[in-house]
């Protein structure tokens, strides 16, 4: 049996497609890498499935590229000829577990579906989502260990899983935590029964294994919401104040803008935006601690609306007071972005270093190119450093440029401040050659678990095509 058939004998035909016009759709994510057209799309709809497609891939030799709903801009082009195993149909909520304070769901679960039922119930997962919340996946969120919203108090995604099912390159599927214990498989913590295999897998990109199932925390949703949105006149005052309102826990969330179209109708060099979640009693004394923090350091209190939208209605713009229009305007852009934790005091030196890069580079007017932003997401003890710049699709020039300018950020930032938070395709040229004998380990691991290389080959630069 030919590999096709085989594949249509395990899915159903159904679910399996190597028509063009099908195949153009998986060539890539919203990042700027074009991607190439994949042979054979596949969309099981169980573990089993997926154990199945992977056991013939190997033997076929064949690659598989896994998908779950290409939502982000991080990058990632689809290899000419492989197979692409899209896992946007195993989207269902297996278990809200209200005692054990845990949800499992498959891993194409949308991120806001899971938890607009949670909120039929008052309760919420513990980590709000990264920015694709309508349209991520659980799984792809955890294999990329996304950044999310709420991560000054809340912390990065992958601290929130319980418990994983993942499909090895060979075709096993292991549990991790306490559910790997065959005689009590129970969602109900990560740290039981010695190494901390889900850990493995949570940011690998699915270099490792392809994660079918996930239970994350959850908790109640909160009493209540409070905002507050300051200006500065300079980067060291907003720098200083944030480093006080985390050494406060006053915030939930904080995100400095540093870069970028400025707020509308607000002067200032540097802006701050609170968001604090808690009951009534202590939201009001957080929020006492935060105003505090910014007019010790001459923070400017401005009308908080925009982050009230923000954060209600999750449109990053209104960070800015504004629609999408301040950043995109008329014409469509990529963004090729370079982002990852830096130290709070280190964004004094790091923020002036890449506003100068910009200033001398007299690439961005010629090329149209624009600044998004240099905006941050302050985590409880550090900041993660979100670089966007900007450049027209339709010029060839402009995404020469702007691939080298991603190139140079990089650089600028890893070599002096910065350690990236999920480590994907555009950035890993520049960063895992920095993680000396960890890579190597990485590499070691890769070459053990799948010496076929056929999960996601050349991604992280462990093993496989383009290496």
């Amino acid at each position: 049996m030919d590999l096709l058939k085989r594949l249509r004998a395990i899915c159903g035909p159904g679910h399996v497609s190597d028509v063009l016009a099908d195949r153009m759709c998986y060539r890539r994510d919203c990042g700027p890498t074009p991607g190439g057209v994949p042979d054979i799309v596949t969309r099981p709809e169980s573990t089993a499935e997926v154990v199945a497609i992977i056991k013939a891939a190997n033997e076929a030799r064949k690659p598989i590229f896994i998908w779950g709903r290409a939502t982000t801009f991080v990058d990632f082009g689809v290899k000419e000829g492989c197979i692409v195993l899209a896992l946007d149909l195993m989207n269902r909520i297996l278990e809200i577990d209200l005692e054990n304070q845990v949800v499992t769901a498959e891993t194409g679960a949308i991120w806001h579906a899971v938890d607009s039922e949670l909120n039929r119930l008052g309760w919420e997962m513990t980590v709000p989502g990264g920015g694709g919340m309508f349209s991520c996946t659980i799984g792809g969120t955890v294999a990329y260990n996304a950044v999310p919203h709420g991560i000054t108090e809340y912390g990065i995604t992958g601290g929130h899983v319980v418990s994983l099912e993942v499909v090895l390159p060979d075709g096993t599927v292991i549990r991790t935590g306490s559910a790997s214990n065959t005689d009590a498989p129970l969602n109900i913590e990560r740290g039981a029964n010695g190494t901390d295999l889900a850990g493995l897998f949570i940011g690998s990109c699915g270099t490792l294994g392809v994660i079918t199932e996930v239970t994350m925390r959850i908790h109640r949703v909160p009493e209540c919401e409070r905002f507050l949105f300051y200006a500065f006149d300079n980067v060291d005052d907003c720098v200083d104040a944030a480093s006080a309102i985390q050494s406060q826990q006053a915030a939930t969330f904080l995100v400095g803008l540093f870069g970028g179209p400025k707020p509308a109708g607000v002067e200032g060099e540097a802006f701050l935006h609170t968001i604090i979640r808690d009951n009534t009693a202590e939201a009001d004394r957080r929020v006492r601690a935060a105003r505090i923090c910014c007019e010790t350091f001459r923070g400017r209190p401005q009308d908080p609306e925009g982050t009230r939208r923000y954060w209600t209605e999750h449109m990053y713009s209104w960070l800015r007071n504004t629609t999408a229009s301040a950043y995109y305007g008329s014409r469509p852009y990529y963004c090729p972005e370079v982002a990852g934790f830096i130290t709070t005091q280190a964004l004094k030196e790091a923020i002036p270093a890449l506003h100068e890069y910009v200033a001398t580079n007299a690439d961005f007017a010629r090329t149209g190119m624009r600044i998004k932003g240099f905006d941050v997401y302050f985590s409880p003890n550090a900041a993660y450093l979100w670089v966007d710049t900007l450049y027209p699709e339709f010029s060839a020039e402009a995404k020469e440029v702007g691939l080298r300018v991603r190139a140079e950020i990089a650089e600028l930032l890893f070599s002096r401040w910065m350690s990236p938070g999920g480590i994907v395709a555009g950035i890993a040229p520049y960063i895992m050659h920095r993680l000396g004998t960890a890579f190597e380990l990485l590499k070691t691991l890769k070459a053990v678990l799948d010496p076929n290389s056929i999960l996601n080959p050349g991604v992280l630069g462990l093993g496989g095509d383009n290496d």
